[in-house]
């Protein structure tokens, strides 16, 4: 349940409930009368017990839990559970009273050791508790961790990622890394100063040992909290917006799996500063990957009663492909779309798409009914498969594929609001309850985002446009695979495809307007801007603001998918991209072009005099306004780290190229009489009636007086690689689907 809940309204909490008995023991009323009489050790907790050694056991637990795994910082209120526990890193533990040898003084007292870096009696004296004479004798199985045999080398893991057991290391708690990839047990003479480098290197470690599991339970070291909660605050300030896949208000208070919580340090630190934290950051997905990848190869049991779903798994794997999707590094994404089929297919198999399916695992294996725990795992389970729907739309997009998901198998309903879902705080989340659309729940995400006109409409938000947006790939792929063997355009399809495109675009639009209202009133007190509250509950001028950029931000986001979506409508992307590859690529002078590629050609020289290629033309228009109207001035474009964005920039030049080179054969410098010159006539993109004309009647086109000519293409490809991230956060897979940037790109360095 997440932390934080106050349950000691509910009975079944109260230990002094009388279904349950004083004290909390289930069988205190079952004793016989005859023993009643019984001495019982009584804790002050109310738990009795018969032997005194068995209540002392018990109000350890009560005490702090001082027994630390010095590998995973996971704690123990016993030495013994400690000892069981460093087996499963193949470590040797403190020595064990009933197995190892007693330490020098009570050697020296004749008496019983019970073992541990600090023994009872040294406690009691306030002396070091050594092992000298253990040492001297030869090394027993249960001797301290730190003093290793002759015959041990002084580089095996199992010593290097074991600290010293001397009294003040162990009181200072400092975590010693094992030596991975390598890594030395002095991280900061290896990797420098910041901590963050430092950090997830040791979360590499960490993961790199082979007895570690990903759902491991991860204790963070104190010398961590500062950089981890930098880290933590830049996801949940700017990640988490896109992807609200996380509960942000438990996070911090909840003790998530080690695969969540080294993915947020990983996304967080990498986001925050690239330049320093690339190298550390790629070496920690690279582990996650290959854990991920081993996870995924387990035949994963049908049957739902067998074993709860491991959904914080499956959230750590969408956000390390999604990470990949950002970075953008050509093998770093072929691997996350590798992952991400297999993904699919593990949750295909376990019908995790299937909302009967999911109910039956929150009552069988998370019973529970009050409301914020129930809605935290609904939306928990709604949510990874909404944000794997929607880096599955943008990979197939940047890969030439079809997609793996199809929302018709998406048997979800619309998730809830951004401002439920982060509502930090019970007083907030039942405020913000009141204010929820309850309505919501009740369609189907399948459903509503296959029909603009479907009586849900009222309460779309500018995310399910965005997931509408989506969803049309399918449909746009079909209709290009039947175009590519028949040689026909389909105008049937083409028809229905342009009006669910355009239709999307003006809900989005009425969306807008709406929130734009409560910009100028300052007004939130409705829909849908109330949907987009945060975690600022409590000083509303900053909530009113960051609010306000976070729709800001999906508006922009979802324009430009729907620039994609235009562009992949009416332009064939993947020929221009293999012509495109195939000029960029050096070939001997006497070499003659490939069939295919003439083929490809004679189809770009007959599509760019078509209605279909200006209005593709004025989608990569679209984007580059955009693009160029969007920087604040705080910030050049080609540093912002935001990969949609880049995604529409690539196939924007693409689109661009192809018309230059191939809809004229000479310069077109000198305007026709139908040319259009945006920005001065039309003045912008939604004169629809000028720009109808000159799609319908041809002609040349230009922006601002510089006209689409072969002349200065090399300057329009400048202007386009100019929008794309540069140096430490250059995006490869730009230059994989627009190939002739690379050598704008290059001169730019």
């Amino acid at each position: 349940m997440p932390s934080g809940l106050d349950l000691s309204h509910d009975p079944s909490h109260d230990l002094s409930h009388p279904a349950i008995g004083a004290g909390g023991d289930p069988f205190a009323h079952s004793t016989a009368a005859g023993d009643q009489s019984t001495s019982r050790h009584v804790c002050h907790c109310g738990k009795a017990f018969i032997r005194k050694e068995h209540l002392r056991r018990h109000q350890a637990t009560h005490g702090e839990r001082t027994f630390v795994c010095t590998i995973c910082q996971r704690s123990f209120t016993r030495n013994d559970l400690l000892r069981r526990h460093l087996t499963r890193h193949d470590l040797t533990s403190a020595p064990d009273s009933r197995r190892g040898r007693a330490c020098d003084a009570c050697h020296a007292n004749k008496t019983k050791c019970d073992g541990g870096t600090q023994c009872s009696l040294c406690s009691k004296r306030g002396i070091s508790c050594t092992y000298r004479l253990v040492s001297a004798n030869g090394r027993a199985s249960g001797s301290p961790p730190g003093a290793k045999s002759d015959g041990q080398s002084s580089t095996d893991p199992a010593v290097l990622s074991t600290p010293s057991t001397t009294e003040r290391e162990i009181r200072e708690d400092s975590p010693v890394p094992a030596p991975v990839g390598g890594l030395s047990l002095e991280p900061q003479q290896a990797l420098g100063n910041n901590p963050a480098v430092i950090g997830l290197a040791r979360f590499a470690n960490v993961l790199a040992l082979p007895t570690t599991t990903l759902d491991d339970n991860f204790r963070l070291p104190e010398d961590d909290r500062r950089w981890f909660e930098t880290s933590t605050n830049e996801y949940l300030g700017h990640f988490h917006e896109s992807w609200p896949i996380i509960h942000g208000p438990t996070f911090d208070s909840a003790t998530p799996p080690l695969c969540i919580v080294a993915t947020v340090a990983m996304i967080g630190s990498w986001l925050k500063n690239p330049t320093d934290t690339e190298d550390a950051a790629l070496e920690l997905h690279r582990i996650l990957m290959e854990k991920f990848l081993e996870e995924l190869s387990q035949p994963a049991p049908r049957n739902l009663d067998e074993k709860p779903w491991r959904t914080e798994l499956y959230q750590a794997i969408v956000l390390n492909i999604i990470f990949a999707f950002y970075h953008g590094g050509e093998k770093i994404v072929a691997k996350a779309v590798l992952i991400k089929g297999i993904l699919v297919a593990v949750l295909r198999e376990i019908e995790f798409f299937v909302c009967s399916s999911s109910g039956y695992q929150q009552r069988a294996h998370f019973p529970g009914t009050f409301l914020p725990w129930v809605q935290t795992l609904r939306e928990r389970w709604k949510r990874t498969i909404v944000c794997l729907y929607k880096i599955d739309a943008y990979l197939s997009i940047a890969r030439w594929q079809p997609p793996t998901m199809h929302r018709e198998e998406l048997d979800v309903a619309l998730p809830c609001t951004f401002a439920l879902w982060n509502a930090w705080g019970l007083d907030v989340f039942f405020k913000r309850l009141t204010q929820e659309p309850a309505d919501r729940t009740t369609y189907k995400l399948s459903e509503i985002t296959n029909n603009p006109n479907s009586r849900g409409r009222p309460l779309l938000l500018v995310e399910d446009v965005h997931l509408a947006l989506c969803g049309l790939l399918p449909g746009i792929w079909n209709h290009l695979q039947i175009t590519r063997r028949t040689g026909k355009v389909g105008l049937d399809s083409l028809r229905s495809l342009a009006w669910h495109l355009e239709t999307w675009k003006a809900e989005m639009e009425r969306i807008s307007l709406q929130c734009s209202q409560s910009f100028l009133t300052e007004e939130t007190a409705g829909l849908p801007f109330v949907a987009y509250l945060g975690r600022f509950d409590e000083d509303p001028a900053r909530e009113r603001l960051a609010a306000t950029v976070h729709i800001k931000s999906l508006l922009s986001d979802s324009l430009m998918v729907y620039h994609i979506q235009g562009m992949q409508l009416y332009a064939d992307v993947r020929t221009i991209n293999a012509v495109a590859m195939y000029l960029d690529t050096p070939t001997p002078s006497e070499s003659t072009v490939p069939p295919r590629i003439q083929n490809y050609q004679a189809q770009l020289h007959e599509w760019a005099v078509t209605a279909e290629s200006r209005r593709a033309l004025l989608h990569a228009v679209g984007v580059l306004r955009m693009r160029e109207a969007g920087s604040d001035g705080k910030e050049p474009p080609n540093q912002s780290i935001d990969p949609v964005t880049q995604l529409a920039s690539a196939l924007s030049a693409l689109v661009v190229w192809a018309w230059i080179m191939y809809a004229e054969d000479a310069c077109s410098c000198i305007p026709s009489l139908d040319h259009i010159n945006i920005g001065v006539d039309p003045p912008d993109l939604q004169s629809t009636t000028r720009l109808e004309n000159w799609i319908h009647s041809g002609g040349t086109a230009g922006i601002h007086g510089i006209a689409f000519c072969r002349c200065v293409v090399d300057g329009w490809m400048a202007q386009f690689a100019s929008t794309l991230p540069q140096g430490n956060r250059r995006w490869e897979l730009g230059e994989e689907i627009a190939p002739m940037l690379r050598a704008s790109l290059k001169t730019s360095l």
